[in-house]
């Protein structure tokens, strides 16, 4: 047929479905317009011109309307506008049936929703947009929370959308465990819900740039927005916008990137830019800092110069701070010494003491000055492995109210378990008297200084606990106020050990051993562990405790005992053996137990059986 010959034949079929209308015959008429459909989307009426078929999917569509079929009516006017039928009509037909009926609840959604944001400091923009000015109609379907976008300015009749509603993320990229998120996206909603709600699951910020911050906020006519939808985000309308915003602040950068609109680099290099100016001294705002890396130091500079280079290599800026402290170095690498504190870098404080104070003086001074929520303890020779950091500082922030303690793995001395105890007995008998060596352990500040944990060193350096191992006071105070735990994250990795200055013995003028490592100094320390025990809190809340924290503390010196007999007095002339007798009848001393741990004939009794099978048990490797 000639393009003329369809034409009036469409006329023709259209028509007759008026005349099955008119006689009430809806069903015949939906059919015929199917039948028509087909015809005008098929080869059989291929040659008709653009009008005739806008002529057919309009006539369609206000049928759909009339019996209240609105998805199906806005898929036939998008046909009908797209073969070109009169924009002004169209216009028309949705301002009366949708936007006027609706215009009232279209603006309360909108200025609800905005208050909500403003309110709760969830956007950031240069310009909200007054509802007159909103570029775009949101108009419902009939469907729950599905709408169709109209273009005011174009009058055109574009997007459809589903509302406040998501996918699950599959996978939320994350290249650091602690950061949080700067997602790059267009304008929809769901894009932001579904990344903002994965982040939230991980506690974690969504920083959001939006590039048609106007056809997203036209979207707020729709449905009300809650803190259940969406929570913990900052929207903003461009990436200076986002700039401004986060150098003005102390607020932690999102490292983890997820750019949806394009591939430019330039995400990264704000967030650069930011770190490089926030590392100046005079910009730093320091009120934030999570983690103070605590160095105390005495006659290595070289090793604490590139142990301070290492650790300022971190991505991290207002999250973290270096304290070193030098011990009143005298010798030939003071001038390392020096080099620190001619560095500029905002997050190092450097101090020095004029004379040698002594280890656990030096200890007290960099916990001092630590201002994080906590302290890591680290000595000079080792050295971070910054490519776990992230995962050990987000199990900080994540926890930072309820954990005392963290214990992390070493490349040699320490190879933990993933544990974490309760506060109390489950905490001390679990990590007590285990972290001889100080790298890697990490303390609440916070509760260290309240319960007076520096004082108590500073007042007890006859202690000879205190004296060597003030960290292991450190460890057993903070057992009894919060959570502790154990990780298998390698944070430390352990340098070659230099020759250190220590008080010494020498036997048969050829074995020097380390005072702490000398019987004697082992027996010292036995006795200051256990009055340090007796001046905890718990221990005079819990007798029984305190006997089992005793049984535990013989066991240990009897096994320092026997390393430093397997390690140094079987080098000598000394009876080894008597000495190992003389550490046994020393931890099971009748007086001792019953001036120290109980004067109870039964306690005493009990515990000297288990302590005998202590002393078997470690007798058989000497």
């Amino acid at each position: 047929m000639t393009e003329k010959e369809l034409s009036i034949q469409i006329d023709q079929d259209l028509q007759k479905i008026d005349s099955l209308l008119d006689s009430q015959l809806i069903d015949e008429a939906y059919t015929e317009y199917v039948n028509l459909l087909e015809k005008i989307e098929g080869k059989e009426y291929k040659d008709i011109n653009r009008q005739y078929k806008a002529k057919v999917y309009i006539s369609f569509a206000y049928f759909l309307f009339s019996g209240s079929q609105f998805n199906s009516f806005f898929e036939m006017l998008l046909k009908a506008q797209e073969y070109g039928h009169p924009k002004d009509e169209i216009e028309e037909v949705i301002l009366e049936a949708f936007v006027r009926p609706n215009l009232n609840e279209f603006r309360n959604l909108y200025e609800a929703n905005i208050n909500f944001l403003h309110k709760n400091n969830y956007i950031d923009i240069e310009k909200i947009i007054h509802f007159d000015d909103l570029p775009f109609w949101l108009l419902p379907n009939g469907i729950p929370n599905e709408y169709y976008l109209y273009n005011k300015s174009q009058k055109l009749l574009q997007d459809k959308v589903t509302l406040f509603t998501y996918k699950q993320v599959q996978s939320l990229p994350t290249l650091d465990a602690f950061s949080d998120y700067l997602l790059l996206g267009d304008w929809n909603w769901n894009t932001v819900l579904a990344y903002n709600n994965s982040a939230r699951k991980r506690s974690k910020k969504t920083y959001v740039v939006l590039k048609d911050i106007e056809k997203s906020l036209s979207c707020l006519q729709g449905a009300l927005l809650n803190s259940a939808i969406i929570s913990n985000v900052v929207i903003f309308d461009s990436l200076d916008r986002f700039r401004q915003y986060m150098s003005s602040s102390d607020l932690f950068l999102p490292r983890n990137i997820i750019n949806l609109s394009d591939s430019s680099s330039m995400p990264q290099y704000i967030l650069d830019e930011i770190h490089d100016n926030r590392i100046h001294k005079d910009n730093r705002k320091g009120n934030r800092v999570l983690l103070s890396v605590c160095i105390p130091s005495y006659n290595r500079g070289k090793r604490a110069y590139e142990n301070v280079v290492h650790l300022l290599q971190s991505q991290y800026d207002e999250e973290i701070e270096i304290i070193l402290s030098n011990n009143g170095t005298q010798n030939e690498t003071k001038a390392y010494y020096d080099k620190i504190s001619e560095i500029e870098d905002a997050r190092l404080k450097y101090f020095a003491f004029n004379e040698n104070q002594g280890f656990a003086s030096n200890c007290c001074k960099v916990c001092e000055l630590a201002s994080g929520k906590f302290i890591l303890l680290l000595s000079d020779e080792d050295l971070i492995n910054l490519n776990n950091l992230h995962f050990i500082m987000n199990k900080l922030c994540i926890s930072n109210d309820t954990i005392s303690v963290m214990r992390t793995s070493s490349t040699t001395q320490y190879n933990l378990s993933n544990l974490v105890a309760n506060p109390g007995r489950d905490a001390l008998i679990n990590f007590m008297l285990s972290s001889n060596y100080m790298s890697g352990i990490i303390l609440n500040n916070k509760l260290l200084k309240n319960y007076r944990g520096i004082e108590y060193i500073k007042e007890n350096l006859n202690n000879s606990v205190c004296y060597w191992y003030p960290h292991m006071y450190w460890e057993l105070l903070l057992c009894q106020y919060g959570f502790v735990e154990s990780t298998d994250l390698v944070l430390v990795n352990e340098g070659k050990a230099e020759k250190s200055e220590f008080d010494k013995l020498k036997i048969d003028d050829e074995v020097v051993i380390p005072y702490y490592a000398s019987i004697k100094g082992r027996l010292e320390q036995h006795e200051g562990f256990t009055h340090i025990f007796r001046d905890l809190e718990i221990c005079a809340k819990d007798p029984g405790l305190y006997r089992e924290m005793y049984l535990q503390l013989c066991a240990k010196t009897l096994f320092l005992t026997t390393v430093s007999i397997n390690g140094y007095y079987k080098r000598t002339s000394t009876d080894y053996k008597q000495l190992y007798e003389q550490v046994y009848e020393f931890c099971s001393s009748e007086s001792f137990y019953k001036t120290k741990i109980s004067n109870t004939n039964d306690n005493y009794r009990s515990d000297l059986e288990i302590l005998a099978q202590i002393y078997g048990h470690f007798k058989k490797s000497i």
